[in-house]
């Protein structure tokens, strides 16, 4: 391998450790629009030991939308990861998922851990997108109590995360969540 071959990898590598801590961000921020640039259009979902299993671009979106709502204050922890570059255009990698979900709707905490499985494409030889995700359960632990105070006092540090200033600005993804999962959620709440 050339000297050039091996920085031409070590930035490959660096570029999709990056995308993938965009991707956890803009899921805890409720981005979906960013989450959207992570994907390529083709991109498959396998959630949940791949009982959420969905393909292309918009559906995966929109399960993301319509689960990942306000009333669930998220954290999605990344670490490690095992990237494999196969060749110039794919990659692979493993990365330790570590997850906290508030769901103030059913007053219930989850902590979990999981091993996320993700496949990577450079478009246009240029930009590495997600062409693939899911992730298998190491173990997840539910725990049902009193968390409407936690998530009272919290609350307002989370919509200020998740907040738009003006929807009309918005892309397509930001639009949806924005107007179908938080107006769904405004009318379940009168």
């Amino acid at each position: 391998m050339t000297i050039e071959e091996r920085i031409t990898r070590l930035e490959d590598i660096e570029a999709i450790r990056y995308l993938q801590a965009k991707y956890q961000r803009c899921l805890d921020t409720r981005d979906f629009d960013g989450i959207s640039d992570c994907f390529t259009d083709d991109i498959v979902s396998s959630y949940g030991n791949g009982k959420m299993s969905y393909n292309g671009k918009d559906a995966v979106l929109e399960f993301l939308c319509s689960v990942m709502t306000l009333n669930m204050p998220s954290t999605h922890l990344i670490h490690g990861g095992e990237i494999d570059i196969l060749d110039t255009t794919t990659a692979k990698a493993k990365w330790y998922l570590e997850d906290y979900l508030l769901h103030q709707k059913y007053k219930m905490k989850l902590h979990g851990a999981a091993i996320y499985y993700v496949t990577y494409r450079k478009e246009n030889n240029q930009t590495w997108r997600i062409s693939s995700i899911g992730y298998k359960r190491c173990y997840e632990y539910f725990e049902l109590r009193g968390l409407l105070n936690l998530l009272t006092l919290g609350k307002k540090t989370f919509l200020d995360a998740v907040a738009k200033v003006n929807p009309e600005t918005l892309g397509k993804f930001g639009k949806y969540f924005q107007y179908k999962v938080l107006k769904r959620k405004t009318k379940q709440e009168k």
